[in-house]
C-alpha cells in the first residue's frame, strides 16, 4: 500500500468519530422565544425520552402547544402547535400530559 494511501485512511479513521459524534448530539435549533430546553430523561415508567423544546411562554390564542411524547407505538413526536377551536364560553384547554398509567393523553377542551 503507498504511504498516501496509509495517511488517506489514517486521516478518515481519526477524522470520522469527531464528525459522528458532533453531528449526533447537537440540539435542533431552538423554535421561538419562551421555549427551553429538557435534557434527554427516563420517566418514572422506565420510557426514555429525547432531548426536547418544551414551550414555557403564555397561552397563544387559538393555539395550543403539543409538547414532544411519545405516541402510542413508542416513536417520538416532536412539540408543534396545535390549531384548536374553543368548543364553548366557559371550556378551558387541558394541555397534553402522561395519564397515571404512561399513557400520553392529548390536549383537549374541558
Amino acid at each position: 500500500m503507498s504511504k498516501r494511501i496509509k495517511y488517506v485512511v489514517l486521516a478518515f479513521i481519526i477524522i470520522l468519530p469527531f464528525v459522528l459524534l458532533s453531528s449526533s448530539h447537537a440540539k435542533p435549533p431552538k423554535p421561538g422565544p419562551h421555549f427551553v430546553w429538557v435534557e434527554p430523561h427516563v420517566t418514572p415508567q422506565g420510557d426514555v425520552l429525547p432531548g426536547h423544546w418544551k414551550y414555557t411562554g403564555p397561552q397563544k390564542k387559538g393555539k395550543a402547544w403539543v409538547p414532544g411524547h411519545n405516541d402510542r407505538d413508542g416513536n417520538w413526536v416532536p412539540g408543534h402547535w396545535k390549531n384548536v377551536a374553543r368548543p364553548t364560553a366557559n371550556a378551558h384547554w387541558v394541555p397534553g400530559h402522561y395519564g397515571p398509567r404512561g399513557h400520553w393523553i392529548p390536549g383537549h377542551w374541558k
